[in-house]
């Protein structure tokens, strides 16, 4: 690595910057890379959210700092924006300013689910196909999400706040920047409450996010917002379904049409992953069929299409992926040992474009028109009591509280930490105060 790549990506470890758009993977590990190609997942194609739309509508220029830092540090000859061009409003500052920068483009994509996989969004740009079981700098592609790259626009400014939507069934919905450790009633209230009298969350978009009941739980670094919905929608009621439930319904109903498979984003690339056949092992009571069905599951990128759009019986394919991807960890098997992994080059589909699915079509089929609306930016500064900063804000080993009960610290002051050869990255205070509670799980500050 370059000079400039060791001090850039120590900065990106040290400030705690991690992938914003969910997964929470640290920056600093992709900064430590080569790749030709470095691209920005600008998509955002979760139903409702707004954030990355909002960061680069008022804070572009950021983004495209953090864009040439990371192509600096990686090695990359181009830098590609990619983002919808439904966002007319945002699309002709962005090319403005990638006039002015040098190697930058903005890619403009159609409206449909799921373009911000990050494996669609290199082969819109590039036409490269990640091999299966592969990341994208398998093929010179390395991809960041828009608030990574905006703090990472700011060496070593620790991330002490982080970007949010809060859309749904609520008074006012908005995109705001508020303190990493709030609760999500606290962020709920910035929107004027529920309008609903028994609420749940998704906590990461109506597709990919999980469904919770406890607003008390904190924001961490990688929250992207989350969406209030009555406990009794339909969409609740069928992502809150457990293994017991959709197995004796899958078991009774999936007649095999494939659909779920067709539509697959990963399966359109080429790569050999069929739900459909998954489906086949809830027929099975064990033995060689159940566990070689189960491995077609094994490429599933759990963006849960086949699930909430493709299925005509309304099943739960994603599901049963998610537990036979399990299930084989148990086994230890995985892709690469696996007999369906062939090392044939994958063929992406000849149809593959005329089975993209549409947002708006996607929006109806979820139940979500009602609830369709704008989060608008705001501004304002929001000063909570007390914050709680999770240890475990990100993929890898989780932090170990680094201060003690009854201590002061400043905003920005490191609260977990963890040795410099695990993944990970250290978390910080987000408000000054005094450190309340300390366990292996948080460490609560009181203003």
């Amino acid at each position: 690595m370059s000079e400039f790549s060791v001090e850039f990506s120590r900065n990106l470890r040290g400030a705690g910057v991690v992938g914003a758009g969910g997964a929470g993977f640290p920056a600093y590990v992709k900064a430590q890379c080569k790749a030709e190609f470095a691209l920005v997942n600008a998509a955002e194609c979760e139903p409702l959210l707004k954030k990355d739309q909002k960061i680069l509508a008022y804070f572009p220029e950021k983004v495209f700092d953090g864009l040439e830092l990371l192509m600096r540090a990686v090695g990359a000859s181009r830098g590609i924006i990619g983002i919808k061009k439904k966002h007319e409003k945002i699309i002709p500052r962005l090319e403005e300013l990638a006039r002015g920068r040098k190697n930058i483009s903005v890619l403009k994509m159609g409206d449909y689910y799921p373009a911000g996989d990050e494996q669609c969004l290199v082969f819109e740009a590039t036409g490269r196909v990640v091999p299966p079981g592969g990341i994208p700098l398998d093929v010179g592609c390395v991809v960041s999400n828009v608030e990574t790259l905006y703090n990472a626009a700011f060496p070593g400014r620790p991330v002490t706040d982080t970007f949010i939507t809060i859309n749904g069934a609520v008074k006012k919905p908005a995109t705001f920047r508020v303190p990493v450790g709030i609760t999500w009633l606290e962020a709920v209230e910035l929107c004027g409450g529920v309008t609903i009298k028994d609420p749940a969350y998704i906590d990461g978009g109506p597709m990919m996010g999980k469904v919770m009941t406890d607003f008390e739980l904190p924001v961490v670094k990688a929250s992207a917002g989350i969406i209030v919905l009555p406990k009794n929608h339909p969409l609740i009621v069928k992502k809150a379904q457990g293994r017991p439930t959709f197995t004796r319904i899958g078991r009774s109903a999936c007649d095999q049409c494939s659909y779920c498979t067709e539509l697959c984003p990963r399966y359109l690339l080429g790569h050999n992953v069929q739900p459909h056949r998954v489906m086949r092992t809830m027929l099975f009571s064990g033995g060689p069929e159940h566990k070689l069905h189960s491995q077609y599951g094994l490429l599933c990128c759990e963006c849960s299409l086949c699930s909430l759009y493709s299925c005509p019986e309304g099943l739960n394919p994603r599901e049963a992926c998610v537990v036979a991807k399990g299930d084989l960890r148990e086994l230890k098997v995985g892709f690469k040992n696996s007999p369906l992994n062939t090392g044939k080059a994958p063929q992406v589909h000849p149809v593959r474009d005329f089975r993209k699915v549409p947002v708006s079509k996607l929006v109806k089929k979820l139940g979500l028109e009602a609830y369709n609306k704008d989060a608008p930016w705001s501004d304002a500064v929001y000063k909570p009591a007390r914050v709680k900063i999770l240890m475990s804000q990100h993929i890898g080993a989780p932090c170990a509280a680094t201060v003690k009960e009854g201590q002061k610290v400043e905003k920005g002051a490191v609260v977990g930490d963890l040795p410099v050869d695990k993944l990970g990255c250290p978390v910080h205070a987000s408000i000054a105060g005094t450190v309340g509670k300390v366990n292996e799980k948080y460490v609560e500050i009181i203003a």
